[in-house]
């Protein structure tokens, strides 16, 4: 599934990008997902960090549903934003990626697996362009 190269020799063409769709522009669209993210989880009035009987308390929810919604709290989502976009700076452009089997090269006109998978996290398809 991996669609890097390691010593010039491709692994997977799986996951060429589409037609028009190019690294800038994926990484704009996780941008901006990333900054709806920040922007809701920002605009919840009240303690960023929240336990389940909390949320129970507040809203009436079954317990399960208490600690999904206490477990996706403002200060939890502002951390995995915070994550997401330290990934997406690091995989501009042309670069290099660690893996378990060592760098691999991401050729021109491919996206990296990494910047996809962070892509897939945050509900951006990577495919659409």
């Amino acid at each position: 599934m991996a669609e890097i190269t390691r010593s010039g020799q491709a692994i997977n063409n799986e996951h060429r990008r589409q037609a028009g769709e190019t690294v800038p522009h994926l990484r704009a669209r996780i941008l901006d997902r990333i900054g709806q993210l920040e922007g809701t989880a920002r605009a919840v009035p009240g303690p960023s960090i929240w336990n389940p009987r909390q949320v129970a308390g507040m809203t009436g929810v079954a317990p399960a549903t208490a600690t999904h919604v206490a477990r996706w709290n403002p200060s939890t989502v502002l951390a995995l934003c915070a994550g997401a976009r330290e990934i997406v700076e690091l995989h501009g452009y042309r670069h290099d990626c660690e893996g378990e089997n060592g760098p691999w090269s991401v050729p021109e006109g491919r996206v990296c697996a990494t910047l996809r998978a962070a892509a897939r996290m945050l509900g951006v398809d990577p495919d659409q362009g």
